[in-house]
């Protein structure tokens, strides 16, 4: 209860911050998700989309705010290492649980576990990024699997809230989405547990 409380009052700000600052406040506000502020994602991509945005817009500005906010993650984790996680982390919904379930996922599937992490709708990325620096992964990497991974989930996302504007013409679809999205999630959390 207290969490939704939390997200609630920090999603507002994102909401006015999006609808001052237009592109830019879209960008801010993932930089923001990407690296320190317990906020959802999908939240304010879809609420880019529903505002108006067009979706190639909302990704091009939310892929690149993600992608630097990752990389913040990415030094927190490199520069405070897991006493930075033992400390801070449940407050920026890192548990140490969370940390270990991501470097399992590292060990076995190395860089492309940031992709498919970054590729899918509600996988709290903060995990995959501050466990990427613990490990020392390679920034590098790490940056390119970020950027291809959040641009496609990010322009799938304010599509959808661009059809819930619009819903009577495409609400099966929208329902068909988060249903895939939903199902697809529920299952690598079963088979890899990483969330």
């Amino acid at each position: 209860m207290v969490l939704e409380e939390l997200e609630a009052a920090l999603l507002q700000p994102v909401l006015e911050l999006i609808r001052s600052w237009g592109e830019w406040g879209i960008l801010v506000g993932m930089f923001l998700e990407s690296s320190i502020v317990p906020i959802p994602s999908e939240a304010v991509l879809v609420t880019a989309g529903a505002l108006g945005f067009s979706p190639l817009t909302v990704a091009i500005f939310g892929t690149i705010g993600s992608t630097l906010g990752g990389v913040v993650g990415y030094y927190i984790g490199k520069k405070g290492g897991r006493p930075v996680v033992d400390k801070v982390g449940p407050y920026l919904l890192v548990t140490q649980d969370k940390v270990m379930r991501a470097e399992k996922a590292f060990g076995k599937y190395g860089g492309w576990t940031i992709l498919v992490a970054r590729l899918i709708p509600f996988v709290p990325f903060k995990v995959f990024s501050i466990t990427s620096g613990i490990l020392k992964f390679d920034l590098k990497t790490f940056t390119v699997f970020t950027l291809i991974g959040t641009f496609p989930r990010a322009l799938l996302l304010a599509w959808i809230g661009v059809q819930i504007i619009q819903y009577q013409a495409y609400f099966y679809y929208f329902i068909f989405g988060v249903m895939v999205a939903g199902l697809l999630a529920y299952y690598l959390n079963k088979k890899y547990k990483w969330f």
